[in-house]
């Protein structure tokens, strides 16, 4: 079976779909053993597995590597996939190329951003999506999506034969870390406890000019004075004004909002074993799979109350709204509540189980 991938999100650090392609695709190479797979993408990028059944088709014109990468994708992917002869295409973020008849399309939704919070995106993200989601979900002879919540939302809008729900697993570097290497991380950070963590890309969706501001009229009020709010994420899109609140924060006699910028997967756990709770306040999410992790790695959570979020964070998470009202209570019933009980990490999801469940999808 020759399986071809949409590769744009393996582009740079890896987070959120990144994250989720790659470990779903290191699965797959061991339930699919005599599988090729090829990854496309207008530059070189990490593959999930070091095989000469893995390869990297990329783009070897210079002005198309300038394209948009959805440009990229619609206009010079497809003649890519149809040298290739391949037997099916995995549209990793949703959208399509041109195929050749034949070939099996996939494609995985992973959340409905530009209909419920369209005011969070950039404008070609938003624009691609407007002119070819619907279309190119339509085409594709399996539509897969990572929550019920994302499936139901899909079903109500567009109708169509059910979803299959693929959900995000639990990498095994998220458990709780040793002290001594919590200690030894905070230091390397300069992090001091007590911390609140968040966790995300900079941008308007996360939320995160709204939990800085709550943060810091707690610590007026005093009721988090000895706390600080770490921020670990790459930067995004539309973030100037947070990144204009952090400038301003930063006079402060100390520095009570700490931004780490990216964070590699292995320090990350460590970060979520050492915080006081994990918030994500975010105003949407398809999954949520920070929420999941942080569980994983036994931090208390704080998170929006939706559908999709309440699969990832389970009954001992504390779900607010995500306007200041429910950021102050939640943070208040962290810091005067009891400790979360334990994980049972045979009971979360594994990467093993969603390639599984992406498996069954392929032609025979």
């Amino acid at each position: 079976m020759r399986i071809g991938l949409d590769g744009r999100s393996l582009q740079g650090p890896r987070t959120g779909i990144g994250r989720y392609v790659f470990e779903i695709c290191r699965e797959l190479d061991v339930l699919l053993p005599r599988a090729q797979f090829f990854v496309y993408a207008q530059e070189p990028v990490e593959l999930p597995v070091v095989s000469d059944r893995w390869r990297c088709r990329t783009e070897s014109s210079e002005w198309a590597r300038r394209l948009k990468p959805v440009a990229w994708l619609k206009l010079r992917a497809g003649r890519l996939c149809k040298d290739d002869q391949l037997d099916v295409f995995w549209g990793t973020a949703t959208l399509l190329p041109r195929l050749p008849v034949g070939i099996q399309r996939l494609s995985t939704i992973h959340d409905l951003t530009f209909r419920l919070a369209p005011e969070t995106m950039g404008r070609t993200h938003l624009l691609a999506q407007r002119l070819f989601f619907a279309r190119d979900v339509r085409a594709a002879d399996h539509r897969m999506v990572n929550s019920r919540g994302t499936a139901a939302r899909l079903e109500a809008w567009l109708g169509g034969p059910p979803a299959s729900v693929v959900s995000p697993g639990v990498s095994s570097v998220f458990r709780p870390a040793d002290p001594a290497k919590v200690q030894r991380t905070l230091a390397e950070y300069g992090v001091e406890t007590p911390y609140f963590l968040a966790v995300g890309t900079w941008e308007p969706r996360k939320n995160l000019e709204l939990l800085i501001q709550v943060f810091r009229e707690l610590q007026r009020e005093e009721e988090l004075r000895n706390y600080r709010l770490v921020l670990a994420g790459g930067g995004g899109w539309r973030n100037a004004r947070l990144q204009q609140i952090l400038r301003t924060g930063s006079s402060e006699p100390f520095r009570s909002v700490l931004p780490l910028g990216f964070v590699p997967d292995d320090q990350l756990a460590v970060l979520y074993t050492g915080c006081t709770a994990f918030v994500f306040p975010s105003r949407y999410e398809g999954f949520g799979m920070p929420v999941l992790e942080a569980r994983a790695c036994g931090a208390p959570v704080v998170a929006t109350d939706t559908l999709e979020l309440r699969k990832a964070g389970g009954e001992d998470t504390v779900y607010i709204e995500p306007n200041a009202a429910g950021l102050r209570e939640g943070l208040r019933r962290i810091i005067r509540g009891p400790a979360t009980p334990a994980v049972d990490r045979t009971l979360l999801p594994t990467w093993r189980t969603s390639a599984e469940q992406l498996a069954r999808l392929l032609p025979a």
